[in-house]
This record gives structure tokens, C-alpha cells and sequence, in this order.
């Protein structure tokens, strides 16, 4: 990435950059929802500035392991004390800056990076740490600090910036080539996506608006209501056509689970784990606003997300509901098609959300896989018996523990269910359920996404 060379500003996007993620781990909060603090929490940074903090934001929390152990081996091991919070992350920034940034390193950056350092402590101690860390780091790279780990499986995680039990666990089921893949796709950006709002919209008319935007896009071969973005002159976010609705940002992976599901008009749908909304959303346009939408959750934040996406795009069909379906559901009202979206590590957006890959471990793994099924037991009593009836089961992880290992326990104790062929099949058969489709990241240009469509089974 590359750094305003005035230093104010310079001095301006590091401070502000530390300062977030240290709001992000305080506040336990996603990076996404700690970049909000920037426009009122910070100085007046100009919008150029603003993208640069974000990009440093992200990148120094996907590179978190890598950064955390030259900080220890150089500095942390050397205090008798934990090192305080702040000052970590503005180690995590300057170092990620200094060592792993596609900028080539120079003495301008170093010495705005240590004087901005020095100057946010008054401990005589740290200030001769610091000073002598600054020294120590000019040697250091990552392959130097690769080459101190003897575990290769840790060596993997460190190479790609994962944590080590994610690896090992990867690699014990999708072998060493495919999980090094997955890995260095994590790492890159993902293609923009947008589903159109063909509802209220006709293609060609948001085409044009596009066009007029300078935004230039590729529609895609497999789904009829997305594009692919393949440039931009101003963010997508910012454009009149995304405020007026002509269109949803979404992942092409994220918008097929809607496809698969294929809600038909007039049908009741039951979208178990709605929040923020954009399968709700994409499900009620499918319909084209003439169905029902049940769009269960049990986060009232999100959930209002969910309730300004159905104002903004005008739907009538849908009804959001505060519930939490792990209580179990005694509707009187069957449903046509369930989806079940289930909460889950996330380990298929690493590449959007850092964040994630160090929020979970593999104990709170196994937790969520005993909640997934929970959620999808208790969803399945309310499925109307007939031959199109269908139940969705989707997460965004690419664990087998949250998918695989899911569905077999719901089969096992669900004998009437069966796997139900899906409508479009773009990714990659699972090894244990053929007629289930996992999107991977490396080979899809998407997230990662598994996905299991279940049903009835025949007499």
C-alpha cells in the first residue's frame, strides 16, 4: 500500500490506523463496524486518506501473527511487563509498514514511524527498547522469522498469515497443495459483486447508469442478476446508483445460496438466521415481492439492518422477527423453502475479514457446529411435506466441522431428509455429500461458501 509522504498526514493515517484496531479489540467489535469511530472519533483526514487508513487497518490485522512475533523476538521479551495495548498496535502498524507493506523500505518512513512511536510514551525504558527495536528491525524479514520455527505446519500458518490450528486442520482434510492455496487466496482481494435490483429496475437501465458512473462491469455467466465489477473512478458505495438501490453489494458465492434455494412466487419462506438481510432481500425479489418471508434472528442490531433494507428496497413481503430459533419454532404455518444460514466461524471471508481468522479457535469451532445443528434441527419441524419442499443449509466456513460434520449428525437423526440435487452447480463437489457444492476462493473468485440443499425423501 502505498503512504501519503507528507508526514503530517503520514503521522495522521498511522495514529489513526493504531487507534482502530485498538477500539476493535477493546470493544470486541468487527474491524468494519471499529472503522465507523474514524469520521468522529479522529482527526479530519482528507478521503484519499481515509482508503489508506482502511487498507493499513486490514492489512496490519491479516498479517497479526507475523507482526506479533518479530514485536516479541525484537522488543516484548525484553519488559517485565505486558506491553501496553496502544502501543502494540502502533508497533503492528509501523512494523507492518516497515516490513511487510509493498512500499520499499526507506529511511523517511523509518524515522516518521520511530518518532511517532517515541513520542506516544514517557517510560525512559521503553523509549531506549523502542529505540533499540527500530535498530534490530532492518535485519529482520519474514523469512527470517520463518526460519526460526521448526513445527512445519506453523511454518505454513506463518508463511500465509493463519492461525496454526486452522492449518493443521485444513491440511488433514484437504491435503497440503489445496490448503496453500486456500491460504494465498485469503490473502488477495476479492472481486466486487453486485446483484441488480431487477425488481424495481430494468437491467439495461442500471447498466446505463453504471456506464454513466464510469463504473465498468462483466456480467456474470452462471447467475442472471449479478455482475462483476472490473473497475471504478469513485468507491461503489459513494455512486447515486447504490444509494438509489439500483443494486445490492454482495459476493457472487453469497447471492447464489438465494439461486439454490429458488423461492417461487406465491411461496412461504422461512429465512431462519436473516440478519443484516441480503438473502432476505434477494429471496423477496426472486419472488418478486409476491410471497411471504418469515426472517427469523435473534440480534437486534442486525436485525435492524435488516428492517432499513426492506424500506430502501420497497418489499412488502417480508416480516422480521427477534426470535431465536435455538428456543425451537411451534409455528402452525408450514413453509415451501427454509434457509438456514447459519452463524459460523467464517473462515471462507478471511480475504474480507481478517478479523475473523483470529476471532475463532477449534474449541469455539465445535461449538458452533453443535449450535449450526441446533438451528437446523429445529427449522427442519417446520418444513411443508411435499416433493418441492426443500431446506438450504449454507455457512460461509469452509470447516468440515461446521458443514460436513453438521449435516451427517442432521441425517442420522432425520432419516426422512435426504440430499436434494441443486438448481446451479458452479463449485466443487463435497468428498462426503456429492450433491453438495463447496465455493473455494482459490478456484471460484469468491468467498468460501458450503452449501447443502436437503428435503423429504421419496416414498
Amino acid at each position: 500500500m502505498n503512504i501519503d509522504a507528507d508526514p503530517k498526514s503520514h503521522q495522521a493515517i498511522i495514529k489513526s490506523a493504531a487507534t482502530i484496531i485498538s477500539y476493535y479489540e477493546e470493544n470486541q467489535v468487527s474491524l468494519r463496524n471499529a472503522m465507523k469511530i474514524l469520521p468522529t472519533s479522529l482527526e479530519p483526514i482528507t478521503p484519499e486518506a481515509y482508503s489508506q487508513v482502511h487498507a493499513l487497518v486490514f492489512e496490519t490485522v491479516r498479517h497479526q501473527n507475523v507482526l506479533n512475533r518479530i514485536i516479541h523476538l525484537n522488543f516484548q521479551r525484553f519488559l517485565s511487563n505486558k506491553i501496553p495495548n496502544k502501543l502494540h498496535n502502533l508497533l503492528r502498524v509501523v512494523t507492518y509498514l516497515l516490513k511487510l507493506s509493498s512500499d520499499v523500505e526507506n529511511d523517511h518512513l523509518l524515522e516518521i514511524s520511530r518518532a511517532i512511536t517515541l513520542n506516544s510514551i514517557d517510560d525512559p525504558n521503553l523509549t531506549r527498547l523502542l529505540g533499540n527495536y527500530f535498530e534490530t528491525l532492518r535485519n529482520w524479514d519474514l523469512s527470517s522469522i520463518i526460519e526460526t520455527i521448526n513445527d512445519p505446519e506453523e511454518k505454513i500458518a506463518v508463511q500465509f498469515f493463519h492461525p496454526t490450528w486452522l492449518v493443521r486442520d485444513w491440511i488433514n482434510y484437504y491435503g497440503l497443495e489445496t490448503t496453500k492455496k486456500i491460504l494465498k487466496s485469503n490473502n488477495l482481494i476479492k472481486p466486487v459483486y453486485l446483484r441488480l435490483n431487477l425488481m424495481n429496475h430494468d437491467k439495461l437501465e442500471i447498466i446505463e447508469q453504471l456506464e454513466d458512473e464510469e463504473v465498468k462491469i462483466e456480467q456474470d455467466q452462471h447467475l442472471f442478476d449479478v455482475v462483476k465489477v472490473i473497475s471504478w473512478k469513485i468507491p461503489v458505495p459513494r455512486l447515486p446508483s447504490f444509494t438509489k438501490g439500483f443494486y445490492y453489494i454482495q459476493d457472487k458465492g453469497s447471492a447464489l445460496i438465494s439461486h439454490i434455494l429458488d423461492p417461487q412466487n406465491g411461496e412461504v419462506v422461512l429465512d431462519a438466521c436473516a440478519a443484516p438481510g441480503g438473502k432476505t432481500i434477494h429471496i423477496a425479489m426472486l419472488q418478486q415481492d409476491s410471497g411471504t418471508i418469515i426472517a427469523l434472528d435473534n440480534h437486534f442490531r442486525r436485525l435492524t439492518e435488516l428492517v432499513s433494507k426492506i424500506k430502501t428496497f420497497k418489499l412488502k413481503s417480508i416480516s422480521p422477527i427477534l426470535y431465536d430459533l435455538r428456543l425451537g419454532l411451534n409455528f402452525q404455518l408450514k413453509f415451501d423453502k427454509i434457509l438456514v444460514d447459519a452463524p459460523c466461524s467464517g473462515s471462507g471471508t478471511f480475504a474480507s475479514r481478517p478479523d475473523a481468522k483470529w476471532r475463532v479457535d477449534r474449541h469455539q469451532t465445535k461449538w458452533l457446529s453443535q449450535l449450526q445443528y441446533s438451528l437446523l434441527s429445529n427449522a427442519s419441524t417446520v418444513l411443508r411435506k411435499t416433493p418441492t419442499s426443500s431446506l438450504v443449509y449454507a455457512t460461509c466456513s469452509l470447516h468440515p466441522i461446521e458443514n460436513e460434520s453438521v449435516v451427517n449428525q442432521f441425517l442420522e437423526n432425520h432419516p426422512n431428509f435426504v440430499l436434494h440435487p441443486q438448481k446451479i452447480f458452479i463449485g466443487t463437489p463435497s468428498p462426503e455429500f456429492p450433491l453438495a457444492q463447496r465455493l473455494f476462493p482459490h478456484l471460484n473468485q469468491t468467498e468460501g461458501f458450503s452449501i447443502f440443499k436437503l428435503g423429504w425423501k421419496s416414498n
